[in-house]
């Protein structure tokens, strides 16, 4: 991939200008201007392998941290405790 952009001799001059004033350098000051008009991309969903090694990933940090817990510690993930605070407001 190429890492190097010309521009006119004229535009880096007020480039180089604007960015000294700020103390910058140029790539510094260029950077987020870029970066407004060309977004930084979102990475895609994993798929596959890739979703299965991230999910395995996921349940070892978990259970490295099943000491932190009091002894038969069980998490109440049910859906009418997700989402009581919600339900609670639409009453």
């Amino acid at each position: 991939m190429p890492r190097h952009v010309t521009v006119p001799d004229d535009t880096f001059a007020r480039l180089s200008a604007a960015a000294a004033a700020r103390n910058l350098t140029v790539d510094e000051f260029v950077r987020p201007l870029l970066e407004t008009v060309v977004p930084p991309t979102e990475s895609l969903p994993l798929t596959g392998e890739a979703w299965r090694a991230e999910l395995a990933g996921w349940k070892q940090d978990a259970a490295n941290r099943s000491d932190r817990y009091p002894p038969r510690f069980q998490l109440d993930d049910s859906r009418d405790t997700i989402y009581r605070e919600r339900e609670d407001a639409q009453l």
